[in-house]
């Protein structure tokens, strides 16, 4: 892999985060320089779950200047968005200024992802790797759990408790009051009670918390036992009984004036301290915690190793570990409606066959080959829910379901829309799902699904009957010619593939024949 430079951004509800590494050929890298800014993406707007006009444009500022930063290192950017514009209903006005204003394309990830890149954020800045960890994540607009080991998640939730959402929702009086800070305990611990049980099952050996709020209350007992205010955060350990003390210095200072005298903390977060220390208290109690790891890595961290093997799968064609997460997540899905087992593998073998082959003579790039391979394994899966609908349900279970780890919310919609678009009708104009995708999305939801109509009717009649086949591609035609098993009659597949050709023809512009070879 050659040496190249890369910049994550990670789009929080509280804050952006930006970091620039050195990508060495051997997939180390090394930092070039961090930034925060608090931005405040998910406040003001109390329960509409939409971004304000102001916060818009604080974000859309705050990329500015991070892109610059990133043009200055000549550093490929990735930007990955988290709470407030996963569930913002305005966000495609956000996600739209930042693509055409900046040429920055922003992945919506879920909760679940989110858990995993934090994890591995971890894993590059402590020694935890063969310890079985909980990962507490504390955010402005979520908060995140995970049980893993090494590498291997056991256990994932992302909860809607974050410091931001929860100060909007119970602390926006100043001063506050201790029935404020009661109501918004019982809420946290409503929240998070209900997977107590099947963390506690897991046993995990070391729980360590990241981000902001723990970082800050990291800071505030180093203030209060005296210790040097510059040593580093990452790695630190916070004992329960000096927790307690600063939640009790919190609640006793309950003006915001006095909030932001408190030693430690960092005043642009004395506003958000109080529900964030009351998140992180309530699962010291539930889970009788004695201490707790700092991670100064997390979630950009977790984005800088996911894009490098993402970087040497593509270019050096190495496999490591980590790197099949995706395919994984794909069969574990299919794995909970396995229906029509040999019938999907025999579709996907054609699928990928036919786009091997086009993609020889069109130089297909990017990720769309994993895109078909996913939407052919999962295309039958909404037969759970109804046979004669089924295409619609696939898309459904795709598109909502949290296995889908690894993939991101754009990559998501594509797979189920491709799904989706396997049988029935073609995109259309009155497709509510398919018109919100850009124009590029929507040209590779064709082009895809168009290839998994084909191979779906190569196998209609169930039989595995195509052995092989390979595509003669000229000017105005493309003939699929098919190897077809011994002693077997390949018409009625022949004719369904036939009966499906026309979005192939429309979009790559070609008439299409299939003819059995001997």
């Amino acid at each position: 892999m050659k040496e190249k430079n890369l910049a994550a951004i990670d789009l929080g509800t509280n804050s952006f985060h930006l970091i620039i590494v050195k990508v060495k050929e051997d997939g180390s890298y090394e930092s070039l320089g961090k930034e925060k800014e608090s931005v405040r993406l998910g406040s003001g707007a109390g329960t509409q779950e939409i971004i304000t006009p102001d916060a818009i444009e604080r974000g859309i500022n705050c990329l500015k200047r991070f892109k610059a930063l990133a043009e200055v290192h000549n550093a490929e950017i990735r930007a990955v968005a988290t709470s407030a514009l996963r569930e913002a209903k305005n966000r495609d006005s956000f996600l739209e200024l930042a693509r055409n204003e900046l040429g920055i394309h922003i992945e919506i990830i879920s909760g679940f992802e989110e858990a995993r890149l934090i994890y591995f954020g971890i894993l590059q800045g402590l020694p935890v790797y063969d310890k079985k960890i909980l990962m507490i994540d504390i955010g402005g607009g979520s908060t995140e759990f995970l049980v893993g080991l090494k590498g291997e998640i056991e256990f994932a939730q992302s909860l809607k408790i974050g410091a931001v959402r929860l100060t909007d929702k119970f602390f926006m009086g100043d001063p506050i009051s201790l029935s404020d800070i009661k109501q918004c305990k019982i809420y946290v611990q409503g929240t998070i009670g209900p997977m107590k049980r099947e963390i506690l099952k897991l046993q995990p050996e070391i729980i360590i918390g990241s981000s902001g709020t723990v970082q800050s209350i990291a800071s505030m007992v180093i203030a209060d036992v005296k210790e040097n205010p510059n040593r580093s955060l990452n790695n630190y350990t916070i004992l329960k009984d000096n927790f307690k003390k600063i939640r009790n210095s919190i609640d006793s200072a309950e003006t915001l004036k006095k909030r932001t005298k408190l030693p430690g903390l960092d005043s642009k977060r004395a506003d958000i301290i109080v529900a964030g220390s009351i998140i992180l208290e309530e699962i010291f109690d539930m889970f009788s915690i004695q201490k707790l790891q700092v991670s100064d890595y997390a979630l950009r961290e977790g984005i800088i190793y996911d894009t490098i093997i993402k970087w040497r799968e593509h270019q050096d064609n190495q496999i490591h570990p980590l790197a099949n997460i995706r395919l994984k997540a794909i069969k574990s899905l299919f794995n909970t409606f396995p229906y029509e087992k040999e019938h999907v593998e025999k579709v996907t073998e054609i699928a990928l066959k036919i786009y091997d082959s086009l993609a020889k003579h069109y130089n297909f790039t990017g990720d769309e080959r994993e895109y078909l391979e996913a939407a052919a394994i999962l295309h039958e899966i909404g037969f759970g829910i109804s046979h004669s609908s089924h295409h619609k349900h696939s898309y459904y279970i795709i598109r909502n379901s949290e296995l889908m780890v690894g993939f991101h919310f754009e990559e998501i919609e594509i797979i189920a829309l491709v799904a989706r678009y396997h049988r029935k009708s073609p995109p259309k104009s009155k497709h509510t799902e398919f018109i919100s995708l850009t124009h590029e999305n929507q040209k590779l939801v064709k082009k895809l699904a168009s290839i998994l109509r084909i191979a779906d009717g190569l196998d209609r009649s169930h039989q595995s009957m195509v052995e092989d086949l390979e595509l003669e591609i000229t000017k105005d035609e493309v003939k699929i010619l098919l190897k077809i098993k011994e002693n077997m009659d390949p018409h009625v597949d022949i004719w369904s593939a036939d009966q499906k050709k026309e979005l192939f023809e429309e979009y790559f512009d070609k008439k299409v024949s299939f003819q059995p070879k001997s």
